[in-house]
């Protein structure tokens, strides 16, 4: 059995647990110099970025994102080839330290994709949709991978323009586009049983939408797959707590992510995996 094999049908031996089950906890590892949250804190090395990975995993994190490009509102496009400078380095130091643990790779584009699978990812995090790169889902089928699909309007420079907050009806737009795009994956040829859906909290939404996507993210489970959620430190939990530094966010972050794991969310992207396991062990999860 391949290591998306493990790792999903945990999630469903989870889901027939019951209502408590604990969602899965990714731990961000940013290769980006200008990442939001930490900085490039972790870029120094690729030695330094495998042993700030080791510790999320002591910490108690399921499984790694992995991501070379900022896609914070505002950022601009790496190229591709730089994007797999910093990411693989890293990449295969993790993978030769923990030879069984998931790991995804945060990419728009499938030439990256492509090598992070080759050097030994599990799963493509596309924050796009497969909407930037039309060869992703190909891509992602032909290494039997995983794969995370995100809600976006735009692209990161322009997502928060105000044509791309305009929503007929939130959670109805948001689903469709989601079914369209793992449809799309399924007719590529990736499995349906490796497909995560991620509504895209803090990607061409306001404060009240990102809100509305928490407090309605059990209507996403009708849409039968795995739900992924990427909430952590973002700028709405900065506001509405009036917390300015990224960095301090974390117990607010958890918090949130309580009313994500009462609506039966099965995974969680988060930048302190100890504070997250505290506080949804604490609430019984």
């Amino acid at each position: 059995m391949s290591r998306s094999d493990r790792f999903f049908e945990s999630i469903q031996n989870s889901a027939r647990s019951g209502s408590s089950a604990r969602p899965r906890l990714f731990g961000i590892l940013n290769l980006t110099p200008d990442s939001f949250s930490d900085g490039g804190a972790h870029t120094a090395s690729p030695e330094a970025s495998a042993e700030f990975a080791a510790r999320m995993v002591a910490d108690g994190a399921d499984a790694l994102d992995l991501g070379a490009e900022s896609t914070r509102p505002g950022s601009d496009a790496v190229p591709a080839d730089e994007e797999i400078r910093r990411l693989l380095p890293a990449l295969k130091l993790i993978r030769a330290r923990f030879p069984d643990l998931f790991l995804s790779v945060d990419t728009r584009k499938a030439d990256v994709a492509d090598a992070a699978l080759a050097a030994g990812a599990d799963c493509v995090n596309d924050v796009s949709g497969l909407q930037f790169d039309p060869r992703m889902a190909d891509v992602v089928a032909a290494h039997r991978a995983a794969l995370i699909i995100m809600h976006m309007r735009g692209t990161p420079d322009t997502m928060q323009a105000p044509e791309n907050l305009v929503y007929g009806d939130l959670i109805a737009d948001v689903s469709a586009f989601l079914l369209d795009a793992a449809e799309k994956a399924v007719r590529a040829g990736v499995d349906p049983a490796r497909i995560m859906l991620d509504p895209g909290v803090g990607f061409s939404k306001t404060d009240e939408q990102n809100m509305a996507l928490i407090r309605l993210a059990a209507e996403f489970k009708r849409l039968g797959f795995p739900l992924f959620y990427g909430i952590s430190r973002k700028g709405f939990i900065g506001r509405m707590y009036g917390i300015p530094c990224p960095a301090g966010r974390d117990d607010a972050t958890a918090q949130v992510q309580l009313d994500l794991c009462r609506a039966g969310v099965e995974a969680l992207r988060v930048h302190n995996v100890a504070v997250t396991l505290r506080a949804i062990t604490a609430a019984g999860f």
